[in-house]
């Protein structure tokens, strides 16, 4: 939804391409500030069109980023403004849903501080520092009373304050070295919350909706928290594929994890055993010359490329002037993997091979005497006429 009002732009404050910052006589878009985007919208005139895609403070005047569609932003041109309103209500109920989930997890985990949030459209990430180890028992815990408070349905008000006044109210949460001698707006939950903030929220905490935790990140102390107000269409997605998992791996829910667990161990001892196996492993080398420089080729189709990597090590450390080339063809050999290396006294960056050569459509990356990556042709003929060109 958006509601459309008219103002004119008072300065052109800069223009590069289609791109404008713009300064509006009456500004009713909100700008970003307390971890939250500026608002999006439309400028609207005869002959003239723009997609506001962002608003931000510039000293004391709010400035609007404007993508210019059609027209010339000319100062004194008077415009229909329109301001995304559902997008600043999804942002309101995420910015909302921050303040009640961090006060959670500060109230309920001594030590535990929010120090930066980063509010989106579909996750909202809360960045805090905590001595301890997060895991998901707690947040679900948070989760499950954070949305206890938006089920009460408690009133959120905004009220503005003068900095000796907001440094009077009792629990304020702010961050006083960073606000200076303008108003403080205060974010305020009734017996629940109080803190500074320069963004927008809801009138009440229903409205938020509900809030699911979604991932978490990090080692003691920084972490981050991600969650979502998109509750119910990420818990049907989530439902929908957790039901097929537990279809393919016939377990009932409540075992899901213990056999997570246990695949994750079986994993864990096969790669101890190919770690084992690989050093063992002779590869079928087929020998060829690129220019002055011997040039051993194996393409071991249907292999792990990994178990080719100690034969490969060995074979241009055992001669300083060789390469080395393993191709891993899929089973439709259409694709595939690719390991290529070359000893020291070889005098080739392998890494411009892959750049330089479109025809091998391949992409990899390492240093100039070894690169791995996936190609689209696995094919042995094609990657040796590249390297007798690019050897010469």
């Amino acid at each position: 939804m958006n509601t459309g009002y008219e103002t004119r732009i008072l300065q052109v404050v800069s223009r590069k391409g289609k791109d404008a910052n713009l300064i509006l006589e009456e500004n009713r878009f909100h700008a970003s500030g307390g971890g939250q985007p500026g608002d999006k919208g439309r400028l609207h005139a005869p002959g003239f069109s723009a997609e506001v895609t962002d608003c931000f403070r510039e000293g004391e005047q709010e400035v609007l980023s404007a993508r210019i569609l059609q027209g010339e932003p000319a100062e004194g041109l008077e415009v229909l403004a329109e301001v995304d309103l559902d997008r600043q209500d999804l942002l309101s109920r995420m910015h909302s849903a921050e303040h009640i989930l961090s006060r959670v997890l500060e109230s309920r985990h001594e030590g535990l501080k929010v120090y930066k949030v980063a509010v989106g459209e579909e996750e909202t990430t809360v960045f805090l520092h905590w001595d301890r180890q997060l895991d998901w028992s707690m947040l679900f815990e948070a989760e499950d009373e954070a949305n206890e408070v938006i089920a009460r349905d408690l009133p959120v008000t905004i009220r503005l304050f003068s900095p000796e006044e907001a440094q009077g109210i009792e629990g304020l949460k702010a961050n006083w070295d960073r606000l200076g001698k303008e108003p403080v707006r205060v974010v305020t939950i009734p017996g629940f919350d109080c803190i500074a903030c320069s963004g927008t929220h809801v009138s009440s905490t229903a409205k938020v909706g509900g809030i699911l935790v979604t991932a978490f990140r990090g080692t003691a102390p920084d972490w981050e928290v991600k969650f979502t107000v998109h509750r119910d269409r990420i818990l049907k997605e989530y439902s929908r594929v957790v039901r097929v998992l537990l279809r393919k791996v016939s377990c009932p829910l409540e075992k899901l994890e213990k056999v997570y667990d246990r695949l994750q161990e079986e994993r864990q001892a096969l790669a101890r055993s190919l770690d084992k196996a690989r050093g063992m492993l002779s590869l079928p080398w087929e020998t060829r010359t690129v220019g002055s420089r011997p040039l051993r080729v194996a393409v071991l189709p249907g292999m792990l490329p990994e178990m080719a990597v100690p034969g490969l090590k060995s074979l241009v450390e055992s001669d300083a002037h060789s390469l080395g080339l393993v191709l891993v063809p899929s089973a439709e050999g259409t694709e595939g993997s690719f390991i290529l290396a070359c000893g020291a006294e070889a005098g080739i960056d392998l890494r411009k091979l892959v750049r330089e050569h479109p025809e091998l459509m391949a992409r990899g990356g390492g240093s100039p005497g070894w690169v791995t990556g996936s190609t689209k042709v696995p094919n042995a003929k094609a990657w040796i006429e590249a390297l007798q060109r690019e050897v010469g």
